[in-house]
């Protein structure tokens, strides 16, 4: 294949979901190859192989944003669509994507509406770089409440929270964050900040690059076009375990770029969190206060610990 977008997809026992997202990658237009990263050993890359892809086996499972950035060493594309395995890419949305970002020379990242497969509704892949009142809302699940339309209401009307109840942008337009669940980044920015932080091992990742890219200049957009239809869910086996590695990565991104406010107030809003996983799963409770709190308050002090060695370097 001959293109000017490469696709590179990372998967973790993802057999039951891998062939179709590699066949409608290969409906793309412009693609020059598709690269299957597999973490697991269930099969997939097997199958990712007879799909067409390029694939690289690793089953150690060195994390998301790990495969990812060894997948996109693998292609040579001015382009490429990062995907999870269990997104089905729609061909209208990212031939839009890639009109865009050829209109803009300092467009770093572009991504449509991503649809979830179980309710047919939008999912919240971009706006506003996450803070505190996100946690707090997702200790106390106040996702549920947004069904309601009063509470739609009251939040398309608060700036921190207009994001989650208007999913679909009018038009195309700048934000601060983009989910990595079916984006398009320019690979001279992706390679200019250095792709993925390899020490997040899956969520946060793209909150991260995301922030890295705006500060070194890029622009990051969201279109309204349809980008991909998303499984959702397929990664973690139950609600549990995609708590706690959400909760993890979240907090490390808390732990790396806020301010100590903001990051106190993150810490609370995790307590809440295990208070209300210990409470459902009471086995989990010793693992998801290490995950949690225990694990974030150790990387905010290594955080801190190389800030003060940096700052007591003498100048050249």
């Amino acid at each position: 294949m001959s293109g000017r977008l490469a696709v590179v997809i990372v998967g973790y026992d993802s057999a039951d979901v891998i062939a179709e997202c590699v066949t409608r990658a290969r409906d793309l237009s412009d693609v020059s190859d598709i690269v299957v990263v597999d973490h697991g050993t269930d099969g997939t890359a097997d199958i990712a192989a007879a799909a067409g892809a390029h694939v690289v086996r690793d089953p150690g499972n060195p994390g998301f944003g790990s495969g990812q950035n060894r997948g996109v060493r693998e292609t040579a594309a001015p382009y490429v669509l990062l995907l999870n395995p269990d997104a089905v890419p729609d061909p209208d949305g990212i031939t839009a994507g890639l009109a865009a970002v050829d209109g803009d020379a300092r467009l770093g990242a572009v991504q449509g509406v991503i649809v979830s497969r179980a309710t047919g509704q939008p999912e919240r892949s971009q706006g506003r770089e996450l803070g505190p009142v996100h946690l707090y809302g997702r200790a106390l699940g106040a996702k549920r409440l947004l069904r309601l339309p009063a509470v739609r209401w009251v939040a398309r009307r608060v700036r921190s929270f207009a994001d989650h109840a208007d999913r679909v942008p009018d038009g195309p337009v700048s934000v601060q964050s983009l989910a990595a669940t079916a984006v398009i980044v320019r690979r001279q920015a992706f390679d200019e900040v250095g792709g993925f932080d390899e020490a997040y091992f899956l969520y946060g990742e793209d909150l991260d690059l995301c922030r890295r890219m705006r500060g070194a200049g890029w622009t990051l957009l969201a279109l309204p076009d349809r980008f991909a239809v998303h499984e959702g869910g397929a990664s973690a086996p139950t609600v549990v375990e995609r708590e706690l590695s959400w909760w993890r990565g979240t907090m490390r991104f808390a732990a790396q770029w806020w301010s100590p406010g903001r990051w106190w107030a993150a810490v609370g809003a995790a307590v809440l969190q295990w208070a209300v996983l210990a409470a459902r799963q009471p086995s989990s409770a010793g693992r998801a206060w290490h995950e949690l709190v225990s694990e974030p308050r150790r990387d905010r002090a290594q955080r801190q610990s190389r800030s003060r060695a940096a700052l007591a370097q003498p100048c050249a």
